[in-house]
């Protein structure tokens, strides 16, 4: 994935491949910007934080309150 630092947008690398900078920007902005290779795993950090109210991997116990017990 091949994403601009100034709008976000990303694009594929055969896509990226045509272009030298993000054409996005260059449209609306008149700038040119060149994309930057990202690797999927490296997105943000703030989709790598645990959901609330899980800490340490643990469940939390009003998720366990819910449970079926046969």
């Amino acid at each position: 994935m091949f994403r601009c630092d100034n709008c976000g947008s990303g694009y594929s690398a055969q896509a990226a491949s045509s272009w030298t900078s993000c054409p996005r920007c260059l449209a609306r902005e008149k700038v040119q910007v060149p994309l930057t290779f990202e690797l999927g795993w490296q997105r943000q950090e703030s989709q790598a934080q645990p959901p609330a109210g899980v800490a340490g991997g643990e469940e939390d116990e009003s998720a366990k309150e819910g449970a079926f017990h046969a």
